[in-house]
């Protein structure tokens, strides 16, 4: 992966800012950031778990979707649980993964001693969990792929330089050939693969920064990017 100047390494992420905010201990900004790092983790991870629960056989304890705005809501509450994560060395999204699953097991034993008869839930409920796992794998790599992407193009945007995007939007988002994405440009198809190979490698030193910012250890993500390309199918140019 080539460098590039508009993600240098000592740029702070933007996790990175919500933790030293929360470190600094000032009880305002702490709240502000604990809040806004929920957020984040929300947007991000929502979908992702949600469609996890959806594939075990948890989704029949309650809606997938509310057991994961139930955990969100109750383990993101202050800044506490965002301090085991520091300490647990995990990459976020197996963290949070492995959260998951401990608190839909003690909602479960909540939910019966609130109950008048047994619910049928065992511990074969997570029979599934490979395929569980992959589906979980794959909604997250398309949501940070996505938010790579967003970073890649807002930064072209800003600097003036759309056609690039475009060019790499129109091959690897859309399918098209270079031959058919150079005419359409009005440049060669050498520029337009070159053009391509430019923004991949932007997208793929964001994907970097994200990956890092979740507490993937740098020496793991080349084999994290190789997963992502993988699990999302994407050729290389």
């Amino acid at each position: 992966m080539q460098s590039d100047t508009l993600f240098p390494s000592t740029h702070a992420t933007w996790i990175t800012v919500q933790l030293d905010a929360i470190d600094r201990g000032d009880a305002a900004h702490a709240d502000r950031a604990v809040r806004a790092l929920r957020d984040h983790v929300m947007r991000r991870y929502y979908e992702p778990l949600s469609a996890y629960l959806s594939a075990t056989g948890y989704r029949d304890v309650d809606a997938p979707s509310a057991l994961v705005a139930g955990y969100f809501v109750e383990r993101f509450a202050d800044s506490a649980n965002i301090d085991r994560w520091r300490a647990s060395g995990l990459p976020l999204r197996r963290w949070l993964m492995n959260g998951l699953l401990l608190w839909v097991r003690g909602e479960i034993r909540r939910r019966r001693t609130h109950s008048t008869r047994e619910r049928p839930l065992a511990d074969g409920l997570l029979a599934d969990t490979p395929t569980a796992e992959a589906v979980f794998e794959r909604e997250w790599a398309r949501g940070i792929l996505s938010d790579a992407c967003e970073i890649v193009e807002r930064a072209l945007h800003d600097a003036g330089d759309t056609q690039r995007w475009s060019l790499f939007a129109r091959h690897v988002l859309d399918g098209r050939t270079y031959d058919e994405i150079a005419r359409e440009a009005g440049v060669r198809a050498s520029d337009a693969r070159n053009a391509t190979r430019m923004v991949r490698e932007r997208v793929d030193a964001a994907l970097a920064r994200l990956l890092v910012d979740e507490g993937v250890p740098p020496a793991d993500v080349p084999l994290e990017l190789a997963r992502i390309h993988s699990i999302i199918g994407e050729g290389r140019p």
